[in-house]
């Protein structure tokens, strides 16, 4: 099936093959060594292609998969969840005429689920751990920018290894977490990639997501502004917070602070989300549960959520960590009940 789509590579390969074993030029061993060797070179030179065929550079994806997931798993997100989803059956399905990569801003304090939501796209958009180990970015603001005086080095060492990245494999998730901890300006240095501006490369069919703090304590105070005016939560839109937080990734410290990547408009999705209420606390529970295959009785639950602080005052509607902390507790139970 190879050497149906590469024809010519395989013959030119044989003939090699054949005239150095037949004419006494060099063993067959040594033939074999050296006809890998030239395949192997050929397709590290042409890399979309031998990626392709081996399934590690995968150009598509089932997003109603993705989305079963999230409604099994990711709580209280009605906002982010129809973005995201949306925003990526567009581009999947408009792929051929896309202009520039998708590019998304998750917007939400701590423990809202940010970083769990990357990890289940990463988790459908690679259909094998090798893929996903390969194609699968991300790049922590905190301790690969620690560093202010070197700001020129981390912006030479960002595009290349991003354009690398994207030049052995068109398809990728570069997720950029804790942005507001990156030093101003180092994200523009990606424009022409998001651009997609760079002709030395089609970086089109790569997703760019930015994660952040950012705008959290915005989001709080519209939400309690809504829910004063009656508004329930699944009442609640993203035009109610789009602006807000473009204005806070505008102006508040960190990568996007002043930044020509919200000037010139090339993030498409600013995307807010809610911080988690009671409920959605007890929903993580349960799902962490299930994980595990285990059980705990209410009185069990009860004392968790005893542990965790809800605010802010007087309200005390939202988890300070939201669903951050689940794991650890839950396991602490557990291992209580053993004793």
């Amino acid at each position: 099936m190879l050497c149906e789509k590469y024809f010519s590579l395989c013959f030119l390969s044989l003939f090699f093959f054949k005239s150095t074993t037949v004419y006494g030029l060099i063993d067959p061993i040594t033939g074999t060594f050296v006809v890998g060797a030239f395949v192997t070179g050929y397709f590290l030179n042409k890399p979309n292609n031998i990626f392709s065929y081996f399934g590690s550079c995968p150009k598509t994806f089932e997003i109603k998969d993705l989305e079963d997931d999230i409604k099994k798993s990711f709580f209280g997100q009605h906002i982010a969840s129809k973005i995201v989803i949306s925003a990526l059956a567009g581009n999947l399905y408009r792929s051929i005429n896309n202009k520039k990569p998708l590019v998304m801003s998750f917007h939400g304090s701590t423990g809202s689920g940010k970083n769990f939501l990357s990890d289940l796209i990463a988790k459908h958009m690679f259909n094998s751990k090798k893929a996903k180990d390969v194609r699968y970015h991300v790049i922590h603001g905190r301790s690969k920018f620690p560093e202010q005086s070197k700001v020129n080095y981390y912006k030479e060492k960002l595009y290349s290894d991003v354009k690398s990245a994207i030049k052995s494999c068109d398809t990728n998730l570069f997720v950029f977490d804790e942005i507001h901890y990156i030093p101003m300006g180092i994200l523009d240095i990606l424009i022409p990639i998001l651009e997609n501006n760079d002709v030395s490369m089609d970086s089109r069919n790569s997703i760019f997501i930015f994660l952040t703090n950012t705008g959290s304590s915005s989001i709080i105070r519209k939400y309690l502004d809504l829910w004063v005016k009656g508004f329930s939560r699944e009442m609640m839109k993203v035009q109610d917070f789009d602006t807000i937080l473009l204005q806070s990734a505008f102006n508040e410290n960190g990568g996007l602070k002043k930044s020509a990547l919200i000037d010139s408009h090339i993030i498409d999705h600013y995307i807010p989300f809610l911080p988690l209420e009671k409920v959605h606390v007890e929903q993580c529970i349960e799902a962490e549960l299930k994980n595990l295959n285990r059980y705990l009785d209410s009185d069990k639950k009860s004392e968790m959520l005893r542990i965790i602080t809800f605010g802010p005052e007087p309200e005390k509607l939202f988890s300070s960590s939201g669903c951050k902390r689940i794991k650890a507790l839950v396991t602490i139970e557990l291992e209580s009940d053993l004793i």
